[in-house]
C-alpha cells in the first residue's frame, strides 16, 4: 500500500509542478544571477542545492505533521479506504486549480500565508546564492512557501499510518517536482512559455481529476471487500 501511495504521490509532483512556473519561477530564475560582477558558483549545483533544500523541508514537515496523524489513522477500522478518498479529493482539487478553472485550493494557501510572512525574511540573506550550501538553505526556507500543490501532497502524507511513511510520502512528492524546477532553473523562460499554453493546463489538470476519481472510487470498493472479508 505505500508503494502505490509513493507512486501517487511522485505523480502528483511531476504532473502538478507545472505549476511551480507561477510560484517558484522567480526565486528559481533569480538563483544564478551575478549582482556584483563576482561570477557565482556552478549555475546547476546552486539549482540542485535549492532544490534538495526544498525537498528536505517537504520531508521534515510531513514527518511533523505524521508524528500527529498517525496515531488517528491506526484507529481506524480501514485506513487505507480512508486514505484513497483523502487523497482522491484533493487530486481532483488539484486538477482544477492546475487548470486554472478556479483556485480551488486558495483557502489553503491564505492558511499558509500567515506563518510564510514570518519564515520569508529569514530566506533573504542567502540571495544571491553564491554556493550549493547557501542554496540548500534558501531552499530549506522556501519549503514552507504556501502551496496548494504542496498542501495536496501533505492531505495525502497525513493519511499514512507511521511517520516515516508520512514522511517517504513527501520525499516522493519532492523528487516528482524536481526534473520541472531544474529545467526552470536552465530555460526559464522557454518552458514557461510553453507549460503555459491553455491546452496543457487542461490536459495535466483532466489527468489529475481522472486519477482522484480512480482513488475514491478504487478505494470504495476496496473497503468494501475488506468489510465482506
Amino acid at each position: 500500500m505505500l508503494t502505490a501511495t509513493l507512486l501517487s504521490a511522485l505523480l502528483m509532483g511531476l504532473i502538478g509542478s507545472t505549476h511551480c512556473i507561477g510560484m517558484c519561477g522567480g526565486i528559481v530564475s533569480t538563483l544564478n544571477a551575478d549582482f556584483s560582477g563576482r561570477r557565482p558558483a556552478s549555475p546547476f549545483a546552486i539549482q540542485l542545492g535549492y532544490n534538495l533544500g526544498r525537498i528536505t523541508s517537504y520531508a521534515s514537515i510531513g514527518l511533523l505533521a505524521g508524528l500527529f496523524t498517525s496515531q488517528l489513522m491506526n484507529r481506524l477500522p480501514d485506513p487505507h479506504a480512508v486514505s484513497m478518498k483523502i487523497s482522491g479529493v484533493f487530486f481532483i482539487l488539484l486538477g482544477i486549480y492546475i487548470s486554472q478553472v478556479f483556485n480551488s485550493l486558495g483557502f489553503l494557501e491564505r492558511a499558509g500565508s500567515h506563518l510564510w510572512k514570518h519564515i520569508e525574511p529569514l530566506g533573504r540573506k542567502y540571495l544571491p546564492a553564491r554556493d550549493p550550501l547557501a542554496a540548500w538553505k534558501l531552499g530549506l526556507i522556501w519549503g514552507w512557501l504556501p502551496c496548494g500543490l504542496v498542501y495536496s501532497a501533505l492531505a495525502l502524507a497525513v493519511t499514512q499510518t507511521s511517520a516515516p511513511a508520512a514522511a517517504l510520502t513527501m520525499l516522493a512528492f519532492g523528487l516528482g517536482t524536481l526534473p520541472t524546477l531544474m529545467l526552470i532553473g536552465h530555460f526559464s523562460q522557454q518552458l514557461r512559455l510553453w507549460l503555459q499554453q491553455r491546452w496543457l493546463r487542461y490536459l495535466l489538470g483532466g489527468l489529475l481529476v481522472a486519477y482522484g476519481l480512480m482513488q475514491i472510487f478504487g478505494g470504495a470498493g476496496m473497503g468494501m471487500m475488506a468489510h465482506q472479508n
